[in-house]
Formats: structure tokens, sequence, C-alpha cells
């Protein structure tokens, strides 16, 4: 996902940064995570570092709710509720890592990640990866 975010924000800038951090990416010289690249789309295009963490947290956990909506009984209704309920949950954690530096930005999650290590190498999976 970085590395499209960053491909599509450069081609729609033009910004040479960008270009450039993505055609590092694409060399394997830097690692392409999501995150940095959305980061760095966000300083490029001047963002406040709260507004920019807030429409992150916001798109991620829309993305989240599609993935359950596709997974479970769950109706669209209900997903947008479920949306609607965090808006002062993502506020706060916006709010919040906006005032932290590089040293406080950091996630501990074995088993997620080994989650998704296999999830990459079964024979059937329910979303592509």
């Amino acid at each position: 996902m970085g590395r499209q975010t960053l491909r599509v924000a450069a081609a729609l800038t033009g910004d040479p940064r960008l270009a450039t951090y993505s055609a590092d990416v694409d060399k394997a010289l830097v690692p392409g995570h999501h995150a940095v690249g959305y980061g760095l789309t966000a300083a490029v295009l001047g963002w406040e570092a709260e507004a920019a963490a807030a429409a992150y947290l916001y798109s991620t956990t829309a993305l989240l709710i599609g993935a359950a909506l596709r997974l479970l009984s769950m109706g669209q209704m209900e997903g947008q509720r479920v949306l609607w309920a965090l808006h002062p949950v993502i506020a706060r954690v916006a709010s919040e890592a906006a005032g932290r530096g590089p040293q406080d930005l950091w996630s501990f999650a074995p088993g997620i990640e080994l989650a998704g290590i296999r999830h990459a190498t079964l024979e059937m999976r329910l979303f592509r990866s």
C-alpha cells in the first residue's frame, strides 16, 4: 500500500521529494511502509500533524470496518454506527500522536505480525495481501 500511495501522490503532485522517495522504495533502498508514505505525502501537502494523523486513523478504521462487513454478519448501517462511535477515539488518539516524537512511535504486536506472515502463504485467502 505504501508503494502505491507514493506513486499516486508523486504523480498527482509532481513533488520531487515524493518522486525520489518512491523511486528509492522501488529500488528497495528504503522500506515502502504505508504510514511513512502517507506521512510524507501529508507533509508535502502542508497538513498539520494532528489532521494527518486523524485522516490516517479514520481511513484505516474505515478500511477495517469494511473488512468486518465482508467477514461478519454485519450490515452497512451497523458499520457506519461503529465508525461514528469511534470518532471521539480517533480524535483523541490523533491529538496524542501529534504531540509525540519519533522515539514514541513504535508498535509491538507479534501475534498480528505472525498471522500476517502466515496469511500471505495460505492456499486460500479471504483478502489479497
